[in-house]
């Protein structure tokens, strides 16, 4: 099994369901691994990532591939980033993307970290990497985290399927962008009424 990344393009759908088909029946397993690896460097859209997921293996398939292996690239980004520590990526954080969960009463930080996995509020692989140097806990971080990206993997596989079976681009864009509005309209509203950042020293 050779993963042939050179000249590799997953910029669009077309392209990532070739280079997934491209692996016969590997390609489960290299789509796991793209999930794996897009949780701590997204570099692949998810959302075509998820949408080819599901265009190619199906609802069940295709969803738990799209959920399972980003969650387990969080919670992978998320223990190497607890083990690590360090003082110098908070605070860099903090100047960066205003995010610091070490300021945030423990008792909202489930909330805080599931509606941030709904509601992009911080990029995913900062959410990742400030809850594990911000200690807080792997229970809370894995719950918030299978239950945050659960919505979204179920969306964009499903209309990735959409598109595979009714061959209907009009219709899917038009869901698509039904979905991104209801996202940025709960962007938002989150962002005026969850606090998680503070002012940096």
């Amino acid at each position: 099994m050779n993963l042939n990344l050179t000249g590799l393009d997953l910029t669009s759908i077309d392209s990532t369901v070739a280079y997934l088909h491209s692996f016969g029946i590997y390609s489960p397993l290299i789509a796991f691994i793209l999930f794996f690896v897009q949780a701590m460097i997204p570099l692949i859209p998810y959302i075509i990532l998820a949408g080819a997921a599901g265009m190619i293996f199906g609802k069940f398939t295709g969803f738990m591939l799209a959920w399972v292996g980003a969650l387990v690239g969080a919670l992978f980004l998320y223990s190497v980033s607890r083990w690590m520590g360090g003082n110098t990526i908070v605070r860099w954080m903090q100047r960066k993307y205003e995010f610091d969960l070490r300021s945030i009463n423990q008792n909202n930080v489930f909330w805080v970290l599931l509606i941030s996995r709904i509601f992009p509020l911080v990029p995913t692989p900062i959410i990742n990497i400030g809850s594990g140097l911000g200690g807080v806990s792997f229970r809370v971080f894995g719950l918030s985290s299978a239950l945050g990206k659960l919505p979204w993997a179920l969306i964009y596989v499903l209309l990735g399927n959409y598109l595979m079976q009714s061959k209907n681009l009009i219709n899917t864009l038009i869901i698509l962008g039904f979905v991104t509005v209801v996202s940025i309209a709960g962007l938002y509203y989150f962002r005026k009424r969850i606090p998680i950042h503070r002012k940096v020293d």
